[in-house]
């Protein structure tokens, strides 16, 4: 009994030192989803986002790693934290992985533009081996050849976010305590453990033109003793519900991506299609990845003014008539930002259906021939308006 405990320790042995390097499956649209690469995302947007990822790695190849992962996140209605959470599965032939984590994250500002958040996850992973799908060299040893064999590891991780409207970069360090993976009670030592990993991610979005927004990004990951891998990414959207993308990762393979977003913001679909540049390309068809995610009205930005009349409610006890004008001055600056941004977002809608219907009779939508195209022209510099008061009021806090 103990030489086939002594095997199955061998057998595990090479399996997990082997895979030590990365544990952790890649993702070709964590541009769509940076939750699952850094638990300070969660919280970021004024909005909870349900997405599932499901990649399906080296189509052709028997038994090739299948990742899908379920994940959630957004804010706090009031105060500056962010919540979160995923359970997932990654299987590669007879070796899975499945878990389930959850995060916590508090935003700091930096300045009037820009914020800070500090995040923390914490899970358990169940590792599994199937002796029943592995062949021995040496046949006869039913000792695993006919057992499932599991462990369950409490994990950790921790990731900080800066972030604008328009930029980002991330930090993330999962697995960093590094936990043992022990799937016998023997007195050998087990040297298979969970391994650090290092993520560094950021992007910038360049308005080109009116409809047009261009996105590059870049993703370096790391596990020692391993390469550092770099992703270098960029994706041109159009009128903020489709968009296009290329990647090429090195030491791996080139990605091109496809997503639309529905125009009332609540779907969103992202597909991609990895290249292989190794030699694994003889043998395989190449990696498909399929998101899918929700996003739920926003509750932050209607808190936000809900919280500032409750201060300004508070001032008429604590506060001298001058903070209270100062508050309310406040309120109503918001106030007006927040209905300038609708307005911005209703004329966009109307600009796009006019411009849609005067190509659909083959004129230019500024052409005295379009009847409505005083309509389309005051609409353009209606919004040119808007967009100058909104960067005068935020200019001013």
């Amino acid at each position: 009994m103990m030489k086939a405990v002594f095997k199955i320790v061998v057998v595990l042995m090479v399996l997990f030192s082997t895979a030590r390097a990365q544990q952790l499956p890649l993702y070709s649209q964590y541009m769509m989803n940076r939750f699952l690469i850094n638990p300070a995302v969660a919280g970021t947007e004024d909005h909870f986002m349900v997405a599932t990822n499901n990649r399906y790695q080296w189509a052709g190849i028997t038994d090739a790693p299948r990742t899908h992962i379920l994940s959630v996140h957004g804010p706090h209605s009031t105060k500056p934290v962010g919540f979160g959470g995923a359970i997932f599965s990654d299987v590669t032939g007879p070796t899975s992985r499945t878990g389930a984590y959850f995060t916590y994250a508090y935003h700091f500002n930096i300045t009037d533009k820009s914020k800070l958040s500090l995040g923390l996850s914490g899970g358990l992973l169940q590792f599994k081996v199937d002796g029943t799908q592995i062949t021995l060299k040496e046949a006869g040893d039913f000792a695993i050849t006919n057992a499932v064999q599991s462990a369950l590891i409490p994990d950790f991780g921790f990731g900080a976010y800066y972030y604008t409207d328009k930029s980002y970069v991330g930090i993330s360090v999962p697995q960093f305590i590094q936990n043992k993976i022990e799937f016998f009670n023997t007195s050998t030592q087990s040297l298979s453990r969970l391994t650090s990993h290092y993520f560094i991610n950021a992007g910038h979005r360049f308005q080109v033109s009116q409809d047009i927004e261009v996105e590059p990004s870049v993703l370096l990951k790391w596990a020692y003793p391993t390469i550092p891998q770099i992703d270098f990414g960029a994706k041109v959207i159009y009128q903020e519900f489709l968009w296009a993308g290329v990647a090429f990762r090195t030491q791996d393979a080139f990605s091109f991506m496809l997503g639309y977003k529905t125009k009332n913001d609540k779907l969103l679909f992202g597909y991609s299609y990895d290249q292989p540049l190794t030699n694994i390309s003889k043998y395989s068809f190449g990696t498909h990845e399929i998101m899918v995610s929700a996003r739920f009205t926003s509750i932050r930005s209607k808190a936000r003014y809900s919280k500032v009349t409750t201060k300004a409610d508070v001032a008429e006890s604590e506060f001298s008539k001058e903070d209270h004008s100062i508050v309310n001055v406040e309120l109503q600056r918001s106030k007006r930002i927040a209905a300038l941004v609708q307005k911005d977002k209703d004329m966009r809608a109307k600009v796009r259906n006019l411009r849609t219907q005067a190509e659909a009779l083959g004129l230019n939508p500024g052409d005295a021939k379009f009847e409505d195209a005083k309509e389309y022209l005051q609409g353009i510099e209606d919004i040119k308006n808007i967009y100058l008061e909104k960067q005068h009021l935020e200019n001013q806090h």
